[in-house]
């Protein structure tokens, strides 16, 4: 009897931390549906959704920018975003690619992003984040007959997975810096029990960060820890080998790695290469790029990145050399 008591206080203890409280999420899935809007009538749907939002920020709305004129063209580019980030983020290489390649392009706002509010992911879920990229798409397949995927971030995590779930609507993907996983092994806390109240603790009730000031109108600077959460258990659901291995499509990787000490701390440049080596597309038809001297997570953006011309000479090769597109 003795013993027993002796590792019962033990045991309630490590039941109390086991079955603690966790985070739990609408369940979601991948496939895409297709829009049924006239593209006379596009503009102005994407408008009205975003007309809708309360406190959007100037300049982070949805929208297209057309080739020349309202018609589809050959290849869509669709740009998905990255985390607490909006379509500036990808500037000017999203719109120096589309222009290059005669191609329309969506400039997306993920769901939560974009509005003047530190509480603006306080309710946000994984399928919130997941349901607004696959209407992206959605929008992509009715401007273009092939649609290219190009993301930065946790906007390759859906990219990802829309790829992955979504062969036939997918032609190919761009990734930069993709959202694998996050490089600080210690969010792996966020999504365990008691996360939201280890993470308030560490960290209070928001997250921040300074960006520099012509950042400051495109990205959301303070929010609340439990967005973090909800981006974590995006990543522990999406990013996984059995999602990966269906990727089929041709993919470009770019990211920042120099060294052990200068690379990507934002995400794991590790995971990244782990995500490389397992997807399914044919070695001839995928590339991976380390940009060393972009100095920063977000390669490919004129406010963050230090090499944009690496990130620029690649990008124009991987479309041309694989997916055998030519300059307008």
């Amino acid at each position: 009897m003795k013993i027993r008591k002796r590792y019962l206080i033990p045991l309630l203890l490590l039941a109390a931390v086991l079955l603690g409280p966790r985070r739990s999420y609408p369940t979601f899935d991948g496939k895409v549906a297709a829009l049924h809007i006239p593209l006379s009538e596009l503009d102005a749907y994407i408008s009205q959704k975003e007309a809708a939002i309360k406190n959007l920020k100037p300049d982070n709305e949805a929208r297209i920018v057309w080739a020349d004129s309202i018609r589809r063209t050959p290849y869509s580019i669709v740009y998905l975003h990255g985390w607490s980030a909006s379509q500036e983020e990808g500037d000017p290489i999203h719109e120096e690619l589309a222009k290059r390649y005669g191609a329309n392009l969506f400039l997306s706002r993920l769901a939560g992003h974009g509005i003047n509010s530190k509480d603006s992911f306080l309710k946000l879920t994984p399928k919130d984040l997941v349901e607004s990229a696959k209407e992206a798409l959605a929008i992509g397949r009715l401007i273009g007959e092939k649609t290219i995927l190009m993301s930065c971030s946790t906007g390759g995590t859906l990219s990802i997975y829309l790829a992955a779930q979504n062969p036939e609507l997918v032609h190919a993907q761009l990734l930069y810096s993709p959202n694998i996983d996050i490089y600080d092994n210690s969010t792996e806390l966020l999504t365990a029990p008691w996360g939201k109240q280890i993470s308030e603790a560490i960290m209070g009730k928001y997250h921040s960060f300074s960006p520099p000031q012509e950042a400051l109108q495109y990205w959301t600077t303070t929010y609340r820890t439990e967005g973090l959460i909800c981006l974590k258990s995006l990543i522990e659901t999406t990013m996984v080998p059995a999602i990966w291995q269906k990727v089929k499509q041709p993919l470009f990787m770019g990211y920042y790695y120099k060294n052990e000490e200068e690379q990507d701390h934002t995400v794991s440049v590790a995971d990244m290469l782990e995500f490389y080596k397992n997807v399914s597309t044919p070695e001839g038809q995928k590339r991976k790029v380390a940009f060393p001297d972009a100095g920063e997570h977000v390669v490919l953006s004129k406010i963050y990145s230090k090499d944009l011309e690496s990130v620029r000479k690649e990008s124009f090769a991987f479309m041309e050399e694989v997916l055998g597109l030519r300059p307008k």
